[in-house]
């Protein structure tokens, strides 16, 4: 692939992850919940409201993670860390290494990034390629890793 129909890509894969954070963020308030919660167990993700009632609940894929103090991504599929079963959802994401023709997909080892701005475009890629309805950022401390978490499916919790 070429650089220039890799920008197209990318730029395309940018906008619709956009569009698709927006929409999260509108019907169901991606982004001003009061909490979240992981369960690996399960990859599902689920979001508190302030009175601490589950409001909403995701299937996830975990892309991959990203380390602001040493500007580092590492995908989710060969990361040691995750549990064995997200690791296994998360393969599908290195065929983005045939795809495009950037090793950067491929590489099991962490690799450096610009910062935070590239690791959403990887998110990005992966958002789009996992037909995904959009993308939790979970935050941690301030050292820690970001994930990166590919939303698959999302309902709303009635109360």
């Amino acid at each position: 692939m070429s650089e220039d129909t890799f920008d197209v890509l990318l730029e395309t894969a940018m906008a619709g992850l956009m569009s698709k954070q927006e929409a999260l963020q509108q019907q169901y308030g991606l982004g001003g919940m009061a909490r979240w919660w992981l369960d690996q167990d399960t990859a599902s993700l689920s979001f508190f409201d302030e009175q601490d009632r589950k409001v909403a609940e995701a299937l996830i894929i975990n892309i991959g993670s990203f380390v602001p103090k040493h500007s580092s991504w590492k995908w989710a599929w060969s990361n040691p860390t995750v549990p064995d079963a997200l690791r296994d959802r998360a393969l599908p994401l290195k065929e983005l290494e045939a795809i495009t023709g950037f090793q950067l997909f491929g590489n099991e080892e962490a690799f450096p990034v610009e910062d935070e701005a590239m690791a959403w475009e990887l998110a990005a890629f992966a958002v789009q390629h996992l037909d995904a309805v959009g993308c939790y950022r979970a935050p941690s401390s301030s050292d820690g890793p970001t994930v990166y978490l590919a939303i698959t499916e999302l309902k709303r919790i009635r109360l």
